[in-house]
């Protein structure tokens, strides 16, 4: 068997820019499993913060619905005037306005969650339908 006796320390350099190239490796694979890990907490902490917003925001749409169709009511019969009616409009159409803009963030939310847990789309994909 024939080796090479004396390298200088050549194999031992090597050896050792190996190893350091390995534990790079291995620190980036690992900084990229932490921001993951972020990335999908972020985007269920935001999904669930939105439910409950989405949620407060039904319950107000729908009392302020109620008010709507209650001061209607006292309009037709005579009780009400119709200032009073216009007066629950303006309220819950900011109201419903904000309710959808709640959902839309919730959807976007998932479509985050989505992209976190490695959901597969291209742009492009998107922007061609």
């Amino acid at each position: 068997a024939t080796g090479p006796l004396f390298e200088g320390g050549r194999l031992v350099g090597q050896y050792r820019q190996a190893k350091a190239a390995t534990d790079e490796a291995s620190l980036q694979y690992r900084q990229a499993v932490l921001v993951a890990f972020r990335e999908v907490s972020d985007a269920l902490v935001a999904r669930e913060r939105l439910a409950e917003i989405g949620d407060q925001r039904a319950r107000q749409v729908t009392s302020l619905g109620k008010a709507v169709k209650l001061s209607t009511e006292r309009y037709t019969a005579g009780k009400a005037s119709y200032y009073e009616v216009l007066e629950a409009q303006q309220q819950l159409f900011p109201a419903e306005l904000d309710l959808a803009r709640t959902q839309r963030d919730q959807l976007l939310a998932v479509v985050s969650l989505y992209k976190s847990l490695g959901g597969g789309w291209k742009d492009e994909e998107i922007s061609s339908r």
